[in-house]
């Protein structure tokens, strides 16, 4: 696309920059409120409630979509790609937010038979998925007698994990009490070979110390005149017949516990290496991608509109970028138009209702450079954040709201420092 100016690249660059700088400076403020919120997650209803709804804020903003229960429910219900039979009470959550991004067809060959023969598929990986729970309080769980250690929770707990690259088909192993349960051709695997040792034992160890049990139980029934004596030789085959059982018994139930240990491995290590960021991490890397993305949002269609003198009408310029990023990358991309175009009015980079026109860049520049000069007044009868809110009736409502909650979380943090200082001796002598 051809510049309206000689050193148009050169003045886009510094739109770009200031553009980034307004959104970084904002989404700064941002960060600030919902990190220290999740300090407090797991003992301040506020701080939670404040968590739970910055984060859907930024899932929407990092341009995530929610996963619905009957996809979830889908997930369950059908065969998992691992070689595990995966289970999981969704009951155990007070909240439950699993949000995905970006999905791609990858063809996989899955092993059948301990490897004899394979099936060849191709599934649904979505490359980011972010899971928010909530565990329900020790008393749920004491009505029910469930001890939650045993599912892998902490009543009460608050958890916030990425990951990257999941099946859909999978998606529920990252739920944190997902429980590893035995297929049925795992129990064949470890039932037949079982019965079998068993008969050879039976007929080759154990017959013996049958016999004499048999024997010693008809004599104290009454089924049988003579009673057997209990000397040295038969007490040696009760013992040897004792431990034979008891070592087959103890060998059977190891390779038992093997097999859920390899099943558990299995588990951990796709979740490991599927895992990007826990806790915090993960609102840093949202607060970061949903930043980029309105900043990406911004400069495209300013950049569309630049390209057009004439001007463009909303539909034209939605249909023009989705084209041009369509035979740039060969996505398939839905740009929210509204949303970017409420943006550059809010930076008044454009003009028009119907028809829109971008401002010539040297004039948004100029605004931009005010407009970041105008956050940073000090000494002044009206400060930088009276300027700030000034502007606020022109955001939208997240934005609005983000406000109300930085104030009121605020005030709570102010008020636990206070208590801090004059609970602490050192802190009110210095």
């Amino acid at each position: 696309m051809p510049w309206p100016e000689s050193d148009g690249a050169e003045l886009f660059r510094s739109f770009s920059r200031l553009t980034s700088a307004l959104y970084h400076f904002e989404f700064y403020d941002r960060e600030q409120v919902v990190t220290e919120a999740w300090q407090h997650v797991n003992d301040d209803p506020a701080a939670a409630a404040t968590v739970t709804a910055e984060l859907s804020g930024l899932l929407e903003g990092a341009n995530y979509t929610p996963v619905t229960m009957a996809e979830l429910d889908h997930a369950m219900a059908n065969e998992s790609l691992l070689a595990l039979r995966l289970d999981v009470d969704l009951d155990d959550y007070d909240e439950l937010l699993i949000y995905r991004r970006g999905s791609h067809l990858d063809p996989v060959d899955i092993p059948k038979w301990k490897g004899l023969r394979s099936e060849h598929r191709t599934i649904t990986v979505d490359e980011r998925v972010v899971v928010h729970t909530r565990v329900k309080p020790q008393a749920w769980f004491d009505e029910r007698g469930i001890d939650p250690s045993a599912r892998n929770l902490v009543p009460g707990h608050v958890g916030l994990k990425q990951f990257q690259n999941v099946p859909r088909a999978d998606i529920e192993m990252l739920l944190p009490s997902t429980r590893v349960r035995f297929r049925p051709i795992d129990s064949l695997v470890v039932g037949v070979p079982a019965l079998a040792s068993g008969i050879a034992v039976l007929a080759t160890k154990l017959l013996p110390t049958l016999g004499l049990i048999f024997l010693l139980v008809g004599a104290w029934l009454g089924f049988r005149d003579d009673r057997p004596e209990l000397d040295q030789t038969s007490l040696v085959i009760l013992l040897g017949g004792a431990v034979t059982l008891g070592g087959f018994l103890f060998r059977q139930w190891t390779k038992l516990k093997n097999r859920r240990v390899e099943y558990l491995k299995t588990l951990s290590e796709n979740l490991y290496f599927r895992t990007l960021a826990d806790g915090p991490g993960v609102l840093h890397t949202l607060l970061a991608s949903a930043e980029q993305q309105e900043v990406i949002e911004v400069l495209l269609a300013y950049r569309f509109l630049l390209a057009a003198p004439a001007g463009l009408t909303a539909a034209e310029l939605d249909e023009q970028i989705e084209a041009w990023i369509r035979n740039t990358s060969g996505g398939d991309i839905d740009f929210e138009v509204e949303d970017a175009i409420a943006k550059l009015r809010r930076l008044e980079v454009i003009e028009g209702k119907t028809t829109l026109r971008a401002l010539p860049l040297p004039e948004s520049l100029v605004r931009l450079d005010r407009r970041w000069d105008d956050l940073f007044q000090h000494g002044n009868a009206g400060p930088a954040l009276s300027d700030y809110g000034r502007v606020a009736d022109h955001r939208d409502r997240r934005l609005i709201r983000l406000s109300q909650v930085v104030d009121r979380f605020r005030g709570r943090l102010g008020e636990r420092r206070s208590r801090r200082q004059g609970d602490d001796p050192a802190g009110s002598a210095g």
